[in-house]
């Protein structure tokens, strides 16, 4: 078993691709994982640009997102959507994922895939620059919850109210830095 848990642990470090640092999201490929965490949620061990851990404030944290929240976040995107989009992945660069108090948070971009439709093109023009915002309570499950004005106000997800004032300020208000990865 402690093999199976080893395996696991290398192959969700060689797997995952964005983790968020306090300032701005990152390409760190670290992850760990920490009891307390509800299943598929990845703990506290993100690093910053300067090489320390990810950043704990008032009982929120930011979190590494593995390729499983990614998923999951972007299968609840597609639930809601209207048209429906099926053929859409979230923006590198753009993908925020924390906790606080028990509860996790995630905001993102999101871009069409190849073999996208004319309805989704169509669709994510005119919503797509927009970031969106999610929500996983315990047991609940990853559902949508809110998103940007586009162009995006001054305060970024600091004005949305679903997300906790003290998670938004850890992802630095969710004011992407694209192309730093």
């Amino acid at each position: 078993m402690a093999a199976a848990a080893a395996a696991l642990l290398t192959s969700c470090r060689q797997n995952s691709s964005t983790s968020h640092a306090p300032q701005t999201p990152s390409s760190s490929a670290e992850a760990s994982t920490t009891a307390g965490t509800s299943p598929g949620h990845t703990a506290a061990g993100s690093k910053t640009k300067t090489g320390g851990s990810s950043a704990k404030t008032g009982g929120c944290q930011s979190l590494l997102a593995s390729p499983t929240i990614k998923a999951s976040v972007t299968a609840a995107y597609r639930r809601q959507a209207q048209p429906p989009l099926t053929h859409i992945a979230p923006v590198k660069g753009t993908f925020y994922y924390g906790s606080c108090s028990g509860v996790f948070y995630a905001g993102t971009r999101f871009h069409l895939t190849p073999g996208s439709t004319e309805a989704e093109q169509v669709a994510l023009q005119d919503d797509g620059a927009a970031m969106k915002y999610f929500v996983d309570g315990p047991g609940a499950g990853w559902h949508y919850v809110a998103s940007d004005s586009f162009p995006a106000g001054p305060r970024g997800c600091a004005a949305i109210t679903q997300i906790p004032p003290r998670l938004a300020a850890l992802w630095n208000d969710c004011r992407s830095t694209a192309g730093t990865e």
